[in-house]
């Protein structure tokens, strides 16, 4: 009897577990068809939606769904190789005594933002590039 408790139990959990961590049919749907080679793929459940984060192809991936298969937000991360040619072309004219860090690429409600994090020898500047290529200075810290 203990061990048909036990067995219960752990089953239960296991359950729970994996129900939290697997998106519905529809979620998986347009994932599998959106992206062809993903690995270190991680499901997390939300209130109303479905976030995954994933690597395809060297960029670091977090998409959010809602509970029907429509696509949120994203948030990619990336080196200034997968930069748009313009934006880079942009950012090295402006900030010619620095060099790209690393790159966010953001979209929201159909927006697309870069945050693109720059250094110098002395400061660490992040620039906001709008899909026009207008920019912003959103942060600067000196080094320490």
């Amino acid at each position: 009897m203990k061990k048909l408790i036990t067995i219960v139990v752990c089953l239960f959990v296991l359950a729970s577990f994996a129900s939290a961590n697997i998106p519905n049919e529809k979620v998986l749907k347009v994932f599998t068809e959106s992206f062809a080679a993903p690995s270190e793929v991680k499901w997390f459940e939300g209130t109303d939606y479905f976030e995954v984060r994933f690597v395809e192809s060297n960029i670091r991936s977090v998409v959010t769904y809602d509970k029907e298969g429509n696509f949120l937000r994203s948030l990619r991360y990336y080196d200034e190789s997968k930069l748009p040619f313009y934006v880079s072309c942009k950012l090295k004219k402006k900030f010619s005594d620095k060099k790209v860090y690393g790159v966010t690429e953001k979209v929201n409600e159909g927006v697309l933002t870069y945050y693109v994090k720059m250094e110098s020898d002395t400061h660490w500047v992040t620039v906001k590039v709008d899909a026009d290529g207008s920019m912003d200075v959103v942060e600067k810290y000196k080094k320490a």
